[in-house]
């Protein structure tokens, strides 16, 4: 995918050198208490990016993840994941730094990449999986029209969906 643009964000496949910023917000208790780890090492960094440069997103089933960098100061605030499972459903998901919780950033890259899906990759189908205490993902989601369709009282998450 062409790096995109936001108001405040540029939105762009992950490079080499992101793999120490990455890991370091990741690594944040806050941050990792609403996502499926606790540690992120700096090496699980580097293989993800790895794998993401060799397998770029182009709109293909596979798992993929972008940079989110703050234009103003050239740094990466956070990531956005992409698994796509067919020609017309896509799961998302996003991980900020906690230093940039609150500031509209995961609205702006959402309202794009949303865009993006729906116009340029015309996907039909986008679905997120959100923990049920992640007051802030699941208001974001709904801002968005997503529609609550599954939850799991063994995984406390709530699964969204939303048709574009």
């Amino acid at each position: 995918m062409e790096a995109v643009e936001t108001q405040r964000l540029l939105i762009r496949e992950l490079q080499l050198d992101d793999a120490k910023r990455m890991s370091e917000y990741r690594n944040k208790k806050e941050v990792a208490f609403y996502q499926s780890w606790w540690r992120y090492p700096y090496k699980k960094a580097v293989k993800r990016i790895e794998y993401c440069l060799e397998h770029p997103f182009n709109g293909d089933i596979g798992s993929y993840q972008l940079a989110i960098i703050l234009k103003e100061t050239n740094e990466m605030i956070g990531d956005f994941y992409l698994d796509v499972m067919d020609s017309s459903c896509v799961t998302i998901g996003y991980t900020f730094d906690s230093l940039y919780w609150d500031h509209g950033y995961a609205t702006e890259t959402l309202k794009k990449i949303l865009q993006i899906l729906k116009d340029e990759y015309h996907f039909q189908f986008v679905f997120a999986h959100v923990y049920d205490d992640n007051y802030r993902s699941i208001r974001l989601l709904k801002r968005f029209d997503f529609k609550q369709y599954d939850s799991s009282r063994i995984l406390g998450d709530i699964s969204f969906k939303l048709e574009l």
